[in-house]
């Protein structure tokens, strides 16, 4: 059988205040094209098919036609949701819609259940382990389990709660799926920071203070595990443990090459991983210089066609900058000035400036970057912020 791995779609996201729905289109179109042309048997959607627990309109429309063209081709479809995604407000209806062929799992609603999807060559164990939010588990969950993170002879429950994490209650939900394992193959698709993958600028951290992190290990004994939340496709330990990262940028971080993962397996669960990249999508790029290089239009032909990100390096004021540089660059999203200079005035800090008085800090900043020592009137504008700076903190 053929399996298609995907996660962290995003739908009804932005790219600054730029609106990806064309984009999103053009990638869900592209993607059922693919699907068909694979002659897939199943769909993963690894978690976050939204960006946010609400989302806009044309967002839960765009996922509802996407779900019937695939439904129409024949494949099903195996989802879940991930940290972005209200499981509540996307998984009312699981039960309706497995009889469609559409397996949405979301929140701790039958968390661990496995679901066997007899395929044209065999049965398949499914396990859909969504994103699990810690403080969000009943009282007994994920603290009573044997986790090193969650010691059993923690007795207080207050304590139990403080020490549950994102991994102590996934290893939950995994143990019991494992346990319900019979078909000899079996996929598990879940929604986790696994350790030692790397990450990228535009993932929402699972928890706070290091808990979001899950080992490999959790997800021992099954024969392909697909996962979501981290934005760059990779493998983890294994070329069996895998994120298939977003379909699209969504952060300048973002500049490597999209894809989406073809997994095909036997019925012994052996399996033969691929990727296909994305042939859609608009790409993300950082051009620096001062405006004059940048407003060439012989420089960054590529970038013209990119979200772009500019970081203008002239001395002094430069008024209108963003709407300059985008009759150049009309998909800009962010202009950074920072004059030469400026890198270095932000490294160490000059011996003895601590014990300085905040202006004439102030001043020696402005005379590092631009070379000379302010103007009146430019004085006169340093002095005002820092006394609204303080008037602020006295607040």
């Amino acid at each position: 059988m053929r399996i298609i791995h995907t996660s962290d779609w995003h739908l009804g996201r932005n790219f600054g205040p730029l609106s990806l729905y064309e984009d999103q289109v053009e990638f869900t179109n592209w993607f059922v094209e693919l699907v068909a042309d694979q002659q897939a048997d199943l769909v993963v959607i690894a978690g976050d098919l939204y960006d946010r627990a609400i989302p806009p309109v044309d967002a839960i429309d765009l996922f509802g036609r996407t779900v019937k063209r695939l439904l129409d081709l024949g494949v099903v479809i195996a989802a879940i949701t991930g940290n972005h995604d209200g499981p509540d407000r996307v998984v009312p209806y699981s039960d309706l819609l497995d009889q469609t062929g559409f397996y949405l799992r979301g929140g701790y609603h039958g968390v661990g259940e496995v679901i066997t999807h007899t395929f044209s060559d065999g049965p398949l164990d499914i396990a859909l382990l969504p994103y699990l939010d810690p403080h969000s588990a009943n009282d007994s969950y994920g603290v009573d389990e044997g986790s090193p993170d969650v010691p059993n002879e923690v007795d207080d429950l207050v304590e139990q709660r403080r020490r549950r994490t994102h991994e102590s209650v996934l290893r939950v939900a995994a143990n019991s799926a494992r346990q319900q394992l019979r078909s000899g193959r079996s996929i598990a698709v879940a929604h986790a920071y696994v350790s030692g993958a790397t990450t990228s600028d535009s993932e929402r951290k699972l928890t706070i203070g290091g808990t979001d992190e899950v080992q490999a290990s959790v997800f021992e004994g099954f024969s392909y595990v697909a996962l979501g939340h981290l934005h760059r496709p990779q493998s983890v330990g294994s070329e069996t443990v895998r994120y298939s990262g977003t379909p699209l940028a969504y952060s300048f971080s973002e500049q490597h090459p999209k894809s989406v993962v073809v997994v095909d397996m036997d019925s012994n669960g052996t399996t033969e991983v691929s990727t296909v990249r994305v042939g859609v999508g608009r790409a993300v790029q950082t051009v620096t210089g001062k405006m004059t290089e940048l407003l060439d239009p012989a420089s960054h032909r590529e970038a013209q066609r990119c979200f772009v990100r500019a970081i203008v390096t002239d001395r002094g004021v430069v008024l209108n900058a963003k709407h300059q540089l985008a009759e150049l660059y009309p998909f800009v999203t962010e202009v950074q000035l920072m004059p030469d200079g400026m890198i270095q005035a932000l490294g160490a800090a000059p011996a003895g400036v601590r014990d300085l008085e905040p202006i004439d800090a102030a001043r020696q900043f402005w005379e590092e970057v631009e070379g000379s020592t302010p103007s009146e009137p430019e004085d006169a504008v340093l002095v005002d912020a820092l006394r609204r700076a303080n008037a602020r903190e006295a607040m």
